[in-house]
């Protein structure tokens, strides 16, 4: 006679209780294994954020700083106007620089320079989920001056892309003013402070600021 097999399988109920744990686990494991990732492209978006204002603010500090007034067609004109509640001034300056690469070139030591936005259309034809519309932001260079009036002329290079607003104010020993016109006030501000603002990863608005001494203004 045969012994008989005490051994039985898995019930039911506890293959369906251990299914549950196992899914339970693995949900676990996921959502850390989400927030990680997320984490991580926060850190990345944040860093490249930081990145891009660097970029403008230095190439903005080394044309403001270097401003230069004295001699003909030479001028610091900024003017200011908003839209959708955003800032979207402009800038214009001539500044001395160091660029002058080419012996005996027509370029000339000072140069006239001048920052703007403008609609960025490839942006906003993708379709973003942003309710304002996405800008550039510009940088214009003319290398001679006098062969054109002043505010023509020059190359425009793309500095920047998905800007939500730029704004300058202007220093001048008292108080800050939003615009400044050299051809009246015949003088260079003193400071200026530029405010550039940025869409997130999330589409928010985040604005960075910084003041910019303007060392012939205080001459």
């Amino acid at each position: 006679m045969w012994p008989m097999n005490n051994k039985r399988g898995f019930t039911l109920i506890e293959v369906l209780i251990s299914i549950t744990i196992l899914t339970v686990i693995m949900i676990v494991v996921y959502q850390a294994f989400t927030a990680s990732t997320d984490g991580i492209r926060r850190a990345e978006a944040v860093d490249e954020l930081n990145s891009m204002a660097r970029v403008v603010f230095g190439r903005l500090m080394d044309d403001i700083s270097g401003a230069y007034l004295s001699g003909k067609d030479l001028i610091f004109i900024g003017e200011t106007r908003r839209n959708k509640g955003l800032p979207q001034d402009s800038l214009n300056l001539t500044s001395l620089t160091n660029e002058l690469i080419v012996r005996d070139a027509k370029e000339t030591e000072v140069h006239e320079t001048g920052y703007y936005l403008k609609e960025n259309i490839d942006i906003n034809k993708r379709g973003t989920a942003m309710e304002k519309a996405a800008v550039a932001l510009y940088r214009r260079d003319k290398k001679v001056i006098g062969n054109e009036p002043p505010l023509e002329g020059g190359t425009d290079y793309l500095l920047a892309d998905e800007i939500a607003g730029l704004r300058f104010s202007y220093f001048d020993g008292a108080k800050w003013k939003d615009t400044w016109d050299s051809r009246i006030t015949k003088a260079l501000p003193k400071a200026v402070e530029v405010e550039i603002i940025l869409f997130d990863a999330d589409k928010k608005e985040r604005a960075f600021k910084t003041i910019i001494d303007v060392p012939m203004g205080n001459r």
